[in-house]
């Protein structure tokens, strides 16, 4: 891949997808890369296929083409990523949203389904995905978010404004800054993954993505340990509870949960690829 020299849109995606396999990457990328970095859907690129790609646009494409071949996450080359259908600005300081974390937020979507406006938070929000996505789908309902990082809530409150959602933001460590009050559902994605599984995991994701929201103590349990005994106080006698956990720690946070909520139905639900993923308190 070199200069445009009147190239196509279409021979520019042909190039960069035999450039990807080339370097024993997905061909697929190539699309994704040319169209949220233009900014197009699919329908846009097929009627412009025939148009010559500009310079600068070429040169553009091939500087992320490459930037992908040596490890970078689309979501962080071109800054998006689409959660439950909306487009949100991803930074290096936030997690990459993933189609796992869309289940938790389908589920809570369930549980409150037919009820009037209800309050809501989302503990560790990051880029704003699951704040974001539970006010669009359910704008009559009061959405809070928090988070330790500053520099995530920066994104997350620049994709509402974006979105055009009115949701409130605090920075804190978990529930401490909404410490007297109470809520009728509560959904969190905390880091989850233990030191002892870095074996496992896929080097772009340690390479690029944030640390701090990847990784927690005491074989990754730790955050849920605290909120253990501080989740019960923040919980409404009907509220819900919807958090996203590790693969192997199904069976630990079941135990630890139940004790915590003696009056409520605790379950460890699968995602997709029937692996233990989500830990739901009624």
């Amino acid at each position: 891949m070199g200069q445009s020299k009147e190239l196509t849109y279409q021979q520019a995606l042909q190039n960069g997808a035999l450039f990807l396999e080339q370097n024993e990457k997905s061909p697929l990328a190539a699309e994704r890369l040319l169209l949220d970095r233009l900014g197009w859907t699919k329908t846009d690129l097929l009627m412009r296929f025939a148009d010559p790609i500009t310079d600068p646009e070429y040169k553009q494409y091939f500087s992320d083409i490459n930037e992908y071949v040596a490890g970078k996450p689309i979501q962080y080359i071109v800054g998006v990523e689409w959660f439950y259908g909306y487009p949100l600005k991803v930074t290096e300081a936030t997690l990459i949203p993933r189609p796992e974390t869309e289940e938790l937020v389908q589920r809570a979507l369930k549980c409150l389904e037919g009820k009037g406006p209800q309050k809501v938070l989302d503990i560790g929000t990051g880029s704003g995905a699951i704040a974001i996505a539970m006010k669009k789908e359910r704008p009559q309902d009061e959405v809070t978010a928090t988070d330790l990082s500053e520099e995530a809530l920066a994104v997350a409150r620049e994709n509402a404004d974006q979105l055009d959602v009115d949701i409130r933001f605090l920075q804190g460590d978990l529930l401490e800054p909404v410490q007297l009050e109470t809520f009728d559902c509560i959904l969190s994605n905390p880091p989850y993954i233990s030191e002892d599984e870095i074996g496992l995991m896929d080097r772009s994701v340690l390479e690029y993505e944030p640390h701090s929201a990847l990784f927690a103590d005491h074989d990754g349990l730790d955050l849920y340990q605290q909120m253990a005994f501080t989740l019960p106080f923040h919980l409404k006698t009907d509220g819900c509870l919807f958090m996203e956990i590790g693969f192997s720690q199904g069976e630990k946070l079941l135990e630890l949960y139940k004790k915590a909520f003696p009056d409520k139905t605790v379950t460890i639900e699968k995602d997709l690829s029937g692996l233990d993923r989500m830990l739901i308190v009624k």
